[in-house]
């Protein structure tokens, strides 16, 4: 009876296990993952995201936890994840050439790449990946760079390289612009070509996008406009970060271009917030003030947490009082639609440095309150209420 108890017990974990997906490693260092993949002859199966890519966060919400994927890849790989922007995230994104989001990437124990998957993804293609990663041909790549250096530019073979170009982490912009070259107007007609098209273009320089805001129409009926709405509003994203990096403003003004270009249904509202965080990043508060009051008034955003962050940055950079009153309305607004400490104590710093100290002692007031309520520290509340009171007597 015992055994038979113990069986139960086994068979449902392992079903659970299954039923619910990917189980990813937690809080284990990059290396001692490959220690791991070492001692139990496994791959390193490891999804590249950021906090700001949707079809990352598509990825982890509809493709993860499928029982099937689940089902293959806690069997076959030590699944990890790594945020591209934190820890060890920018020294592995440098180490492997990640350079779009999603990036899955399938390391060996050796540190060496055997296969990776750019973009989003369904779960059968994942698995074709995996599977892929388990049955790697050494010396593929010498191979293939073989072939297109004797000459070989047949659209078939271009496409193989671009494929093997994009696991491999190497920029593939000038194959796959021969690529395109290439290919027939009946190819170009392909409902499976123009798909692989959509997914090598991963940037907005990329030889692609021309084409896909050229066949914008057909795109948004063959993946859905959100899609690629989605996927451009990324792009635009990951333009702006570059041209932080490289301090060149033509990148993000390109971004912004094909924002425009696409002229998505929130197009508008998309390149509002961009020119807003870019304004931030920058320090051009008064390009930041006019972005920010276009994004808030077009977008209608009930967003708490976008109205706070913006007013809390009027707050810290803007010193001019009709532009803190305004700030101060949005403040409010987040207080109305989440009562939390955060978004009191921000409305009650507005109300001190546009002069209105009665009213910023009461949100001080309720700052503490509600900190009690969620368990957190009142000290930053009490501390501007013994300013304000202060203030008051003067």
């Amino acid at each position: 009876m015992k055994y038979i108890f113990s069986l139960f017990i086994f068979s449902f974990v392992a079903l659970t296990t299954q039923s619910q997906g990917i189980i990813f490693e937690e809080n284990i260092s990059f290396n001692d993952a490959i220690a791991k993949a070492k001692a139990e002859n496994k791959i390193i199966f490891m999804d590249c995201y950021t906090t700001w890519c949707g079809p990352c966060k598509r990825l982890a919400a509809n493709v993860f936890p499928l029982a099937d994927v689940g089902g293959y890849f806690n069997a076959k790989f030590i699944n990890t994840k790594v945020d591209m922007e934190k820890g060890e995230g920018p020294a592995i994104a440098a180490e492997f050439g990640v350079r779009a989001y999603p990036t899955l990437l399938f390391i060996d124990g050796n540190r060496k790449v055997v296969n990776r998957v750019v973009g989003l993804v369904d779960g059968p293609t994942l698995i074709a990946g995996g599977k892929q990663a388990n049955n790697q041909l050494p010396g593929l790549m010498d191979e293939l760079k073989g072939r297109y250096d004797a000459g070989n530019r047949t659209p078939e073979f271009l496409q193989t390289y671009v494929d093997a170009l994009l696991n491999d982490g190497v920029n593939y912009d000038k194959e796959f612009s021969e690529w395109l070259k290439a290919l027939s107007d009946k190819d170009l007609q392909s409902e499976r070509t123009t798909k692989q098209i959509f997914n090598y273009t991963n940037s907005i320089a990329s030889p692609g996008m021309a084409y896909v805001l050229k066949n914008k129409v057909y795109y948004n009926q063959v993946v859905g406009d959100k899609v690629v709405s989605g996927k451009v509003n990324s792009l635009a994203e990951k333009a702006m970060k570059e041209s932080l990096q490289k301090q060149d403003k033509t990148i993000f003004d390109a971004g912004v271009k094909v924002l425009q270009a696409l002229n998505a249904a929130d197009a508008s509202e998309q390149i509002n917030k961009l020119s807003m965080d870019y304004a931030a990043r920058t320090n051009d508060w008064s390009s930041y003030d006019k972005f920010a009051t276009a994004y808030i008034k077009k977008s209608g955003t009930k967003d708490a947490f976008v109205l706070n962050d913006v007013a809390w940055n009027y707050y810290l950079n803007v010193n001019d009082k009709a532009l803190l009153q305004k700030a101060s309305k949005w403040a409010f607004e987040a207080v109305n639609l989440k009562n939390t400490s955060t978004n009191n104590i921000t409305y009650a710093y507005l109300l001190y440095k546009t002069g209105n100290i009665k009213e910023a002692i009461k949100s001080c007031d309720y700052a503490i309150l509600r900190a009690k309520e969620e368990r957190l520290p009142t000290t930053g509340a009490e501390e501007l209420k013994r300013i304000l009171e202060t203030e008051g007597k003067k």
